[in-house]
């Protein structure tokens, strides 16, 4: 018999030990982070790579983290603990879920071609609905709505509070949107691939502009009010006035901007595809300075900006002159959140542990939290800036048509229109990878 125990007993320490060498490899060292003056404020598993998945997306907001995985669990972590608030599971495991979006009191996710909205405290299902169409990327959630992107342009509003039986605000946008939009206090926004840039009414009241750019845009826009931002594969960066639509600025970075602009306070962070990561005034588009080799945003202290390089590191920058001063390995890591809403560094791995670095001297979290609301006023009186195209009225052209829904919006300069709110509008999801 204590033989058979001995065997048993080896048995689990054998299955046992390879778990925690993956888990203890997904870790920063201590003494790696502690050189670039960084230390582990937390580390969290979140579900089992084959039970759950691994981590497909992370996302902050107001102090917490919503984690998905790629079998579509959804956790809600305290952003500076860690600690779980809840977990559960969004729709089929075996179909596709977008990255999700959240407010002060609901979450909302896409998984296949249905939209589930969560209550954000417990966790709980309120509702949910299919939407009109083949979902292109997550929704962005702004304090009434969640406004849902189509592949073929149409953008779906719907109200949180009315639940699974309502009619839609419907808009057609010219192009293929694969990128979710971004919500801010008084508007929101997205891009398409035809290179079209919307601003519109959070309680989707309508569309106000758009900027038409030189090529395709393949990032998702930033906001920091009384400004919003695009980056385009034509080379530049656009500054808009939130409200009024004027062009206040253009940037020449030098090639294609694929990644997305991070706003915060009075700096706008840009990586171009092939010079780095630039440093911009955000009133008057200025270079500050310009980091080479890196290749993604992570985070910004009052005295740092973190970043990855071509080689996977993570780079400590100066957060005045873009001085390099020093560096790190990533091995294990396989996502890292683009956190423009505090200083804390959030990672995950592929073996589902997420850990937040934190600098040691700052034990409270450096929030950035953009200004509630801009005069609109002095906003509506500015005049739109002359030789440029950033903003035609939706309703000065040629309504669409439900016809018109199934297919791409035509190759033109004519800008698409607002639709008429219709709730059985579906588009030809034959190509649909979501089902």
């Amino acid at each position: 018999m204590s033989g058979l125990v001995h065997c048993s007993c080896l048995l689990i320490a054998l299955v046992m030990a390879p778990a925690r060498a993956s888990f203890g490899q997904a870790l920063i060292e201590r003494d790696s982070g502690a050189r670039l003056g960084l230390m582990r404020a937390w580390y969290a598993q979140v579900g089992a790579p084959r039970s759950s998945g691994s981590i497909a997306h992370l996302n902050f907001d107001r102090g917490s983290l919503l984690v998905q995985t790629t079998r579509n669990t959804v956790a809600l972590l305290d952003g500076e603990t860690g600690r779980t608030l809840w977990a559960t599971q969004v729709g089929p495991s075996d179909r596709v879920s977008t990255e999700p979006d959240a407010n002060e009191e609901f979450v909302a996710v896409v998984n296949g071609s249905v939209l589930y909205v969560l209550d954000r405290s417990t966790g709980h299902l309120l509702w949910q609905r299919t939407v009109g169409g083949v979902p292109g990327a997550g929704p962005a959630v702004t304090n009434t709505h969640a406004f849902v992107p189509m592949v073929n342009g149409r953008m779906e509003g719907y109200d949180l509070k009315l639940g699974a039986k309502q009619t839609p605000w419907i808009y057609k946008s010219a192009g293929r949107m694969t990128v979710p939009p971004v919500a801010s206090a008084q508007s929101v926004c997205w891009t398409t691939r035809q290179g079209y840039f919307y601003v519109a009414d959070p309680n989707a009241d309508g569309v106000r502009y758009r900027l038409e750019t030189g090529a395709a845009i393949e990032s998702r826009p930033a906001c920091w009010s009384p400004h919003v931002f695009a980056g385009s594969t034509d080379g530049f960066v656009y500054s808009l006035n939130e409200l009024s639509g004027k062009l206040e600025w253009k940037f020449p970075v030098g090639d294609a901007v694929h990644g997305s602009p991070v706003a915060i306070e009075d700096k706008v962070f840009v990586v171009s595809e092939f010079a780095g990561l630039y440093c911009l005034e955000s009133k008057s588009g200025d270079p500050l300075w310009l980091a080479p080799g890196i290749t993604h945003f992570v985070s910004m202290s009052p005295a740092r900006v973190y970043a990855t390089d071509r080689g996977g590191r993570l780079v400590a920058l100066d957060a005045r002159s873009g001085t390099r001063m020093g560096s790190m390995s990533l091995a294990g890591t396989a996502l890292k959140l683009p956190n423009g809403q505090s200083d804390r560094l959030y990672l995950a791995s592929n073996s589902s542990v997420v850990q937040c670095l934190r600098e040691i001297a700052l034990k409270s979290p450096v929030m950035h939290i953009p200004p509630a609301a801009v005069d609109k006023s002095q906003q509506i009186k500015d005049k739109k800036s002359p030789g440029e195209r950033p903003s035609k009225s939706p309703m000065d052209e040629p309504a669409a048509t439900d016809a018109d829904d199934s297919t791409e919006p035509a190759m033109s300069d004519d800008a698409p229109s607002e639709e008429m709110p219709t709730e059985n509008a579906t588009d030809d999801d034959a190509d649909n990878p979501f089902k």
